[in-house]
């Protein structure tokens, strides 16, 4: 997973930056995308800045701020059908992977004893909320005709975040990895989302959180 990124995803986007390019975001799975991307533009250019942008939920954003897996729902014992409390699906983790843990300078082994083995390519995580990202499908479909799932849309939550944190004049870069119509279920249905209390209201960007 990480060696098809980091000979594929990342040439690609390389290119089309044409390779020009301040910060990258994603959110992680088993973190295969992020780590091989990021390895790849730090290579390229050791000034752009990778970052995580997590689901509620998920532990990933406290490992990278704060060097440890926790999430408040952990304590609280209450969860969806996920593993964790989201309904968004493919992204966020509450375990560390091998390949996550490339990207924060951890050997597999090492991570089971927080034991450093290299630097991190992260610069830093950002959070997504389930709101936010419902709010973002609906605002993408409806405003530029772009029908995504809920991972590209948590995507896209943390590339405006970056981008707002790094101010005018930055190219920030993510990926757009799902389409709305593995979604109809669940992300993309007004009933389910409306049971879960996320029904989408907002006519701008105005539903973004500060992080």
């Amino acid at each position: 997973n990480f060696r098809a990124h980091l000979e594929g995803t990342a040439p690609e986007l390389w290119r089309q930056c044409g390779g020009e390019l301040d910060a990258f975001v994603c959110a992680a799975g088993t973190g295969g995308t992020l780590a091989g991307v990021s390895r790849f533009l730090k290579d390229k250019d050791p000034r752009i800045r990778c970052y995580l942008v997590d689901p509620q939920g998920s532990s990933l954003y406290n490992k990278v701020a704060r060097g440890v897996m926790y999430s408040k729902v952990e304590a609280e014992g209450k969860r969806l059908k996920n593993p964790f409390d989201t309904i968004t699906e493919g992204v966020g983790l509450n375990r560390l992977t091998a390949n996550f843990a490339l990207a924060i300078g951890e050997t597999a082994t090492a991570a089971a004893a927080a034991g450093k083995t290299g630097l991190s390519l992260l610069s830093g995580a950002f959070k997504a909320s389930d709101q936010e990202a419902v709010e973002m499908s609906r605002y993408l479909a409806r405003e530029d005709g772009i029908f995504l799932g809920s991972s590209s849309c948590v995507n896209i939550v943390g590339a405006i975040k970056v981008a707002r944190a790094l101010g005018p004049g930055h190219r920030v870069a993510t990926i757009a990895c799902d389409s709305g119509v593995r979604h109809l279920s669940k992300f993309w249905n007004p009933e389910y989302v409306a049971k879960h209390g996320l029904s989408p209201v907002a006519d701008g960007l105005e539903f973004l959180l500060p992080q």
